[in-house]
């Protein structure tokens, strides 16, 4: 048999003592009052003695006291229990059937009067039965300690009642006496609308971001609880005596010792996916983006490295954040931080690979006049460009960085080439500082975009290796071709008059350097002398405005060496060509009275009348341009040949011996034409800042 949550456990009935009283029967297609079996015999009894009784009148007193006989035997080993009455009765039908045997003709009477007892006996026992006199009783432990027996449908009927039994709480609330619905208002009301708060943060590298819960909704179980406490002690039937009995001493026993039952409720909250995702999604390309350590900017007293810290890089796992929030509410918890879940993604260069693998990859210094002005153009040269970076694939252009050669700017006039000669102008010196430049370039390594040679070599580089400058026309360009940030340095130093430059970036491996050589290995004879007029100089005055140069052809090299200065490799890098320039005289054409005399380019002699003196050099004349000390000495019509063409010059500022009888050999190698090797004569070639 079935039963409902919360009642007693015991279903096996308890043996009975069965009473000797009359019992109704049970029968369960009427509602008649059940009897005992011993009731049973002795109605069967009575019926056959009525029925003898009634046969006596027309039999043989013998055959009557026999029958009279048995039945009184029956009825007299019966222990049915019954009322003195019915005894009496009985003992009254047992002397009336004695009595019959000798009085055959008062059979009658007797007959009567047993009928008569039959029907009041039938009374009382119906009067017993309809005052439950015959009813099944339980024995129960009641609230106070004692045991009492009593009616089990009484016993059933106050365990039925629609109020909950007294000792019943809810959620601390003591809902005895109230029926369901009663309970059910009182415990909801006492719950709250929202009975926690959601507080959840998602941590992403130490940065935490709550994400919005607000729109969570609760469920409470207050109606499963109301009925769940409503129908203990409740029995299923009133048949079942051991659950009854069960059921009450419960009942009872809740009057001293309380039940307490307690609502529960559930969260609904809905897209946790979608709100992690909002957060989180803004932030991937944040969070995935690498950043590699970087130079800042570079101290050239300490030359030391300001460095850019390097940024590590994550690739966010989203949806295994929202199954970590979702978890987190599966397990009934609703605070906490949880932990974004992500993949690292590691910078290539990092501040100690900087201060480790990072420092002077090439450098080249040279030395200056004492000319003021030309120092002053070279030194503010030098701080225009000092501590630029380039970061890999940057270019750098000398014009650009330098600046336009101004006063504004900060430079001055000193010598420079200009026009294939030697003249004043603005930011003389500077080439010095490209041509410089230029060489720490090569040791470092980096591509070269744009550099031209002088229209005659420079004496403070080796043949081959300067760059010449000329705002805006001619550049010195450069590329960071390396995967990582080089930085120019440049300054000129005061104390020895020597310009530097220098390239940082990553170091060469193995401690590996690059060192420079140029090679002669061409030259041609200087072409014939040149003749220009000079309005500021007097009729009969000259000055030599340009040496005589012996064209050269140069072979630059880049060698590779180890640490220990061994050579690894030698790589051809350049050849450069270099123009013969015959000398250039300037004759005064200037009258005393203020005219210009005109003279034969080729020979330098006046083409105006006749009294006007045929032109002889002053040896003592001082060109009009003054050519700064530290500037080379234009070099002199000269009949010694140049070095040895299979050796390149000692790099030195002593310039070739003037003039001799003896004619420099002819060149062996023999020079590309000389309308592809000059820069033009338009001051291309010379440049800015001489040599």
């Amino acid at each position: 048999m079935k039963k409902k949550a919360g009642q007693p456990s015991g279903t096996t009935r308890a043996s009975e003592t069965r009473s000797t009283a009359l019992v109704p029967v049970n029968n369960s297609s009427s509602n008649k009052p059940k009897v005992s079996d011993d009731t049973m015999i002795y109605k069967s009894e009575l019926s056959k003695t009525s029925d003898t009784a009634g046969k006596t009148s027309k039999s043989s007193s013998g055959s009557s006291s026999k029958s009279v006989s048995k039945s009184s035997d029956k009825s007299s080993s019966g222990k049915s229990g019954s009322s003195n009455t019915v005894k009496s009765t009985v003992r009254t039908a047992k002397t009336t059937t004695k009595h019959s045997k000798s009085k055959k003709k008062k059979a009658g009477p007797v007959i009567a009067v047993v009928a008569a007892v039959i029907l009041v006996a039938g009374a009382v026992l119906a009067g017993l039965y309809y005052t439950g006199f015959f009813k099944p009783k339980i024995q129960v432990s009641m609230a106070d300690g004692t045991v009492q027996k009593i009616k089990a449908e009484e016993a059933y009927a106050e365990l039925m009642t629609d109020k909950f039994f007294a000792g019943t709480v809810i959620d601390g609330i003591d809902v005895g006496g109230m029926t369901v619905d009663e309970a059910y208002n009182a415990v909801s009301a006492s719950l709250p609308e929202a009975p926690l708060s959601i507080d959840i943060k998602l941590n992403l590298e130490g940065k935490k971001f709550p994400v919005d819960f607000s729109d969570a909704t609760f469920e409470y179980n207050t109606r499963d609880v109301i009925n769940d406490a409503f129908s203990k002690f409740r029995p299923l039937n009133d048949t079942d005596l051991v659950q009854l009995t069960e059921c009450y001493n419960g009942m009872q026993q809740l009057k001293i010792t309380p039940q307490t039952f307690e609502t529960a409720y559930t969260v609904q909250i809905d897209g946790v996916s979608s709100k992690v995702h909002s957060i989180l999604d803004p932030l991937i390309l944040q969070y995935a983006t690498v950043k590699d350590a970087s130079i800042e900017s570079f101290d050239t007293e300490t030359k030391t490295f300001v460095i850019s810290p390097e940024q590590t890089g994550y690739i966010l796992d989203i949806d295994g954040t929202a199954d970590a929030v979702k978890a987190l509410f599966d397990s009934k918890t609703y605070s906490g931080t949880v932990d974004v879940p992500t993949k690292l993604k590691e910078p290539e260069v990092t501040a100690e690979m900087i201060n480790e693998n990072f420092g002077l990859i090439g450098e080249c210094s040279t030395k200056t006049s004492n000319n003021s002005n030309r120092n002053t153009n070279i030194s503010q040269a030098c701080k225009n460009m000092t501590g630029t970076i380039l970061e890999p694939g940057d270019q750098f252009s000398f014009n650009k960085i330098v600046g336009q050669r101004t006063y504004a700017n900060g430079f001055r006039e000193a010598t420079v080439i200009m026009g294939g000669q030697y003249e004043q102008g603005l930011g003389g010196g500077i080439c010095q500082v490209s041509s410089t430049l230029y060489n720490a370039v090569l040791k470092a390594d980096l591509k070269v975009i744009e550099a031209h040679p002088h229209a005659w070599p420079s004496d403070y580089v080796l043949t081959g290796l300067d760059a010449t400058v000329d705002w805006p026309s001619l550049d010195f360009k450069f590329e960071n071709s390396s995967d990582y940030q080089v930085i120019v340095v440049a300054w000129w130093d005061s104390s020895d008059s020597t310009v530097h430059a220098e390239i940082y970036g990553k170091k060469f491996p193995n401690g590996e350097t690059i060192v420079l050589d140029a090679e002669i290995v061409g030259s041609s004879n200087p072409g014939p002398d040149e003749y220009v007029e000079d309005k500021t100089l007097a009729v009969g005055k000259t000055k030599t405005v340009r040496s005589a140069h012996y064209g050269q052809t140069a072979k630059v090299y880049k060698i590779w060496q180890d640490k220990d200065g061994n050579e690894i490799k030698r790589e051809e890098y350049d050849t450069r060509y270099y123009r013969a320039f015959g000398k250039r005289i300037a004759v005064g054409v200037l009258k005393e009275d203020g005219t210009y005399a005109t003279i034969d380019p080729k020979t330098g002699e006046y083409t105006s009348p006749s009294e006007t003196p045929t032109p002889t050099v002053d040896p003592n004349l001082t060109p009009t341009t003054t050519v700064s000390p530290d500037s080379p000495t234009p070099t002199p019509d000269t009949t010694t040949p140049p070095p040895d063409t299979t050796t390149p010059p000692p790099d030195t500022t002593t310039p070739p011996p003037e003039d001799t009888n003896t004619p420099p050999p002819e060149d062996t190698n023999t020079p590309p034409p000389e309308d592809n090797t000059p820069p033009p004569e338009n001051g291309g070639g010379g440049g800015e800042g001489g040599e």
